[in-house]
């Protein structure tokens, strides 16, 4: 897996994850994939529901997302966005699978934000991992 990471001077970042898996997946089977690996990786205790990521699936909305168009979602906001603003994407093209963040305003900066990077890395792991697997069974 290739990850990379921007922080840029506005205090936006960009981070995407991507693997070679030989998969075309659209994008609403890639948004549930990246779903359910966000809540393996945290043991069940982050769930996308309604539009958001929320602790069990209920409360609160740590970030709050637009509808799905083309695979991808505008970030709206929640407790982990400084600001409205950005969006996540998945897609799996034949040759790579990816999920990208794109200009999203983190609430947490420097070495914090670093450590939620791992979180984001391990997210992308699984993802990636259930993109691969779910290509062979189709």
């Amino acid at each position: 897996m290739e990850s990379v990471s921007v922080e840029h001077e506005d205090g936006t970042v960009d981070t995407t994850q991507r693997a070679p898996v030989g998969v075309v997946l659209d994008g609403v089977r890639l948004e549930q994939l990246y779903w359910d690996a966000t809540r393996r990786a945290t043991l069940g205790l982050v769930r996308f529901s309604g539009s958001a990521v929320r602790l069990l699936g209920v409360w609160p909305v740590f970030l709050r997302f637009g509808p799905l168009v083309g695979g991808r979602r505008v970030i709206l906001g929640g407790l982990m966005a400084r600001r409205p603003g950005g969006t996540i994407a998945w897609r799996a093209d034949g040759v790579y699978a990816a999920a990208e963040v794109e200009g999203f305003a983190p609430l947490l900066r420097g070495r914090l934000w670093r450590l939620e990077l791992v979180s984001h890395d391990l997210v992308g792991r699984r993802f990636l991992a259930l993109v691969a697997r779910n290509g062979r069974t189709e």
